[in-house]
């Protein structure tokens, strides 16, 4: 009889133990495939809303394709024209450019010539220097190359004085600066030409260079036997 019981109970408990397993094994698949939904439902609506983005940035290029950045219209133009030097300004100077010998010269002319850095000014400056057949050319690389009346006139006093306007158009070009060209001379380098400023500003030799092979080979040592040394030490 307690075995009769025993046997009762044990099989009582190994079938509430199999339910127990099937329902936990049926919630947790349930569970997994209630995780998977969601995340297949995310990857169409990411690809959704991509696709959605795409078209409108495809709509937004071709009808901006359309529009022009610079419209020709008065009002633009007139704003464009507003920002640059006024009409009185334009006329005085003008006028200078034609006491200068500078005749003819349009509005739109005189506009480029300063946005190149070319004034009335400047080339009344450079003209009282001595070059009093300037072009208008040559004043506009003399400003792009960096040629500014100062460096033009502090050259002259270093004794530059036979130099033609090409040749400050080049040494301003390789980075000569009447500063450098007067250590040099405090150096003792008081004949050193335009060329060899020019090839010494390339090769990037410093006064504090000389200075040293002055000192490890004797003030008398040459410039061009300072310039090998650089070449070759580069």
């Amino acid at each position: 009889m307690t075995t009769k019981n025993q046997n009762s109970g044990y099989r009582s408990t190994k079938q509430s133990d199999d339910l127990l397993n099937k329902y936990i094994s049926e919630r947790v698949d349930q569970k997994q495939v209630e995780k998977k939904e969601p995340e297949g439902d995310n990857k169409i609506g990411r690809f959704i809303r991509v696709a959605v983005i795409v078209l409108l940035g495809f709509f937004l290029l071709r009808a901006a394709s359309n529009i022009s950045i610079f419209p020709n219209s008065p009002v633009f133009n007139s704003a464009l024209i507003s920002s640059g030097p006024s009409e009185d300004l334009l006329n005085r100077m003008g006028s200078l450019m034609t006491e200068m010998g500078y005749t003819n010269l349009s509005h739109d002319e005189l506009r480029e010539l300063r946005s190149e850095g070319v004034t009335a000014t400047y080339i009344s400056n450079i003209r009282a220097l001595g070059f009093t057949d300037l072009t208008l050319d040559e004043a506009v690389s003399l400003s792009n190359a960096g040629a500014r009346p100062t460096f033009i006139a502090m050259m002259i006093e270093l004794g530059y004085t036979d130099l033609a306007i090409a040749d400050f158009i080049q040494m301003r070009r390789a980075g000569v600066t009447a500063h450098y060209t007067s250590n040099v001379h405090d150096l003792g380098y008081t004949d050193v030409t335009p060329e060899q400023l020019i090839r010494m500003r390339q090769i990037g030799l410093s006064t504090s260079l000389i200075e040293r092979l002055q000192q490890e080979r004797g003030q008398d040592i040459g410039l061009d036997e300072i310039i090998r040394y650089r070449i070759s030490n580069q």
